[in-house]
């Protein structure tokens, strides 16, 4: 589906990640997840649902297409578009990266991807908002991968140089007027810079960030474009933060089916032509 929004309304993300589902028959932490996010969706008006990754718990899921197929069914019943990126323990269990984007054919209402480029299994990709039938925003969207190359010295992946190279590499005219956003599951190393200039939310377990640093901030701070990041991955954690222009922000974790403190809920984005805005909202009760 084509990303529209006309006039100065503004065009709204909900970012859901760390969903989490388990095995199917799913248990009774998953189908609460799955409840919920039915009950958002239904109570708030959305042009874009962002999966950020850890759709899945992993080696516990062996038919991955079975659990997708819940979750996908869920934000089926929506004429909303969706777009997906992976996490770390997306692909532990039997499916291979490909494999999973292979199962977003059953997404009924899938956002048109644009400028896809597939390194080591991980997709690359942007989305287009157009705004009265022009290009106003581009969202950038890179599988940040899973584990190291090198497990020995460190646990997360790094991005790609191919993916930097894929980001200078695209047509868009990239300045400080723009206002695009960037989507990915593992936060970079500049998370823990922006731990130190907290605008909103908090911090409540240490940034599980790669060790290596492969430059992509670096890349955004030169072009200008991207005004900021939304990560996962790390479920205790939800804040803004800000470093050197950009803001570094999580997602609000959305399973139940996993780790974390926090009260499950989305981040929702509410982007213009010259800005941006965000917060997190927690899941509506049941009735």
């Amino acid at each position: 589906m084509k990303l529209t929004t006309t006039g100065d309304q503004p065009f709204r993300i909900c970012q859901l990640t760390d969903i989490h589902l388990g095995a199917t028959p799913l248990n009774d932490a998953s189908q609460q997840t799955l409840a919920a996010i039915d009950r958002l969706l239904a109570s708030q008006s959305f042009d874009l649902i962002m999966l950020t990754g850890d759709l899945l718990w992993g080696k516990e899921v062996q038919r991955p297409d079975q659990t997708l197929t819940a979750l996908y069914d869920t934000l089926n019943q929506y004429p909303i578009p969706v777009a997906v990126t992976y996490g770390n323990h997306d692909g532990e269990g039997p499916y291979t990266r490909a494999k999973l984007r292979e199962l977003e054919s059953l997404i009924r209402y899938p956002a048109d991807k644009h400028h896809s480029m597939v390194i080591n299994d991980r997709e690359s990709y942007t989305l287009e908002i157009n705004r009265d039938d022009r290009l106003d925003n581009v969202l950038y969207v890179w599988d940040s991968g899973a584990y190291a190359h090198w497990p020995s010295e460190e646990q997360y992946a790094a991005i790609e140089p191919e993916q930097i190279d894929w980001f200078y590499r695209l047509p868009y005219a990239r300045t400080v007027d723009q206002v695009d956003l960037g989507f990915i599951h593992i936060p970079l190393p500049e998370y823990k810079l922006a731990a130190n200039n907290i605008v909103t939310g908090g911090q409540n377990e240490p940034i599980c960030s790669p060790e290596t640093n492969s430059g992509l901030f670096y890349s955004l701070k030169r072009t200008g474009n991207v005004k900021a990041l939304f990560a996962g991955h790390d479920h205790d954690n939800n804040f803004t933060g800000t470093t050197r222009g950009i803001d570094l922000n999580y997602g609000n974790v959305t399973g139940y089916n996993t780790y974390g403190t926090l009260p499950r809920g989305a981040r929702t984005i509410s982007v213009w032509s010259d800005h941006y805005e965000t917060d997190v909202v927690l899941f509506p009760t049941a009735d």
